[in-house]
């Protein structure tokens, strides 16, 4: 592992971990065979699954800045997730039906907005307090999107979405209802998101960010401004869901309130858990462990859950640190 130092506000030295050589090759490893995957599964059902997994990569990898990094947890993450969907999908049903990089862009940017009162809310407490309340907002949001028939369609969901044509630079590239364009679309916008958030992750912005987790009085001390840092660091996050989101009301062609329930929230903390707390490639993985599981598992049993809450009880005693401890627990097993 490297680390560096860095200067905080108030002059205090911060030394950080850079991430190790481990982790980047690992990335740059799946990044590179999700990038052919789409040309040599046979089907596209299995396109469209990996599609989805990267998708809920991206909103796990979010919440690993909140809670990874920041050190707050979110019980209802995946509300920011169906808050961009939501969003981006009026957007392109009521304003701009071809315009799809706007509609993502103005997902983003709302999802940001509206997290913005709410993490001023929330950072005002910490611990269990935090965590309860993004479980009392996520639960607001989500009787708004089911009762809110005129506007989002209710229990029925969104329907009727355009497809819009994915551009760059004015040029037309594919369609966004051509399964294979659109899996290599939310491969770019992850790759994307990844390298943005490990360059914040890896600023000074984020030896701060790290500095809170760890220590958050001896922060305040030496003159950081704990809730302004925690509130960046949680627009952050809800700024990542809200992109996930824009991906995947286009990718689905529909959004409902299920997807921003409490059970897919929990759904989203496994992930982070399966994969590793603080590294951001460990959400990824485990995003698809987690998803390839329930899928699995509901093919042969109705309750499927409790082998999954079984599997993932296991993962966490086991292996606390998740798929991203693998490495050092197999460097431990040579040195012994």
């Amino acid at each position: 592992m490297n680390s560096v130092e860095t200067q905080a506000p108030g002059g205090v030295i911060i030394k950080t971990v850079t991430g190790s050589l481990t982790g980047k090759l690992i990335m740059l490893a799946v990044f590179v065979i999700l990038a052919i995957l789409p040309f040599v599964l046979p089907d596209k059902f299995w396109i469209r699954q990996v599609n989805q997994i990267m998708i809920y990569a991206l909103l796990a990898m979010s919440l690993d800045v909140l809670l990874g990094y920041t050190g707050l947890l979110s019980f209802m993450h995946n509300a920011y997730l169906g808050i961009g969907a939501y969003i981006t999908g009026l957007f392109l049903i009521h304003v701009a039906p071809e315009s799809l990089w706007l509609a993502m862009a103005v997902g983003a940017v709302c999802t940001t907005l509206i997290a913005l009162p709410v993490g001023w809310v929330q950072v005002r407490t910490g611990g269990l307090a935090f965590a309860l309340l993004t479980l009392a907002f996520g639960m607001m949001f989500y009787t708004v999107a089911w009762k809110w028939y005129d506007v989002t369609g209710g229990d029925d969901g969104l329907m009727g979405l355009p497809q819009p044509d994915i551009t760059l630079f004015g040029l037309k590239l594919a369609s966004s209802g051509d399964s294979t364009a659109m899996y290599m679309f939310t491969l770019a916008i992850l790759v994307m998101c990844f390298l943005f958030t490990w360059r914040v992750i890896h600023s000074p912005l984020g030896a701060v960010l790290e500095a809170i987790r760890e220590n958050e009085q001896r922060a305040a001390f030496v003159g950081i401004n704990v809730r302004a840092y925690k509130l960046i660091g949680w627009m952050l996050a809800c700024g990542l869901a809200g992109i996930a989101g824009s991906v995947y009301i286009l990718f689905r062609g529909y959004t409902g309130p299920g997807v921003m329930g409490a059970f897919e929230g929990a759904g989203v903390l496994m992930m982070v858990l399966l994969g590793g707390m603080g590294t951001l490639w460990g959400p990824l993985i485990g995003a698809a462990i987690f998803i390839i599981m329930k899928d699995q598992l509901s093919s042969f049993t109705e309750d499927w859950e409790i082998f999954v809450g079984i599997i993932v009880i296991l993962l966490v005693l086991f292996l606390p640190r998740g798929v991203a401890g693998l490495p050092d627990l197999f460097r431990r097993g040579k040195a012994e």
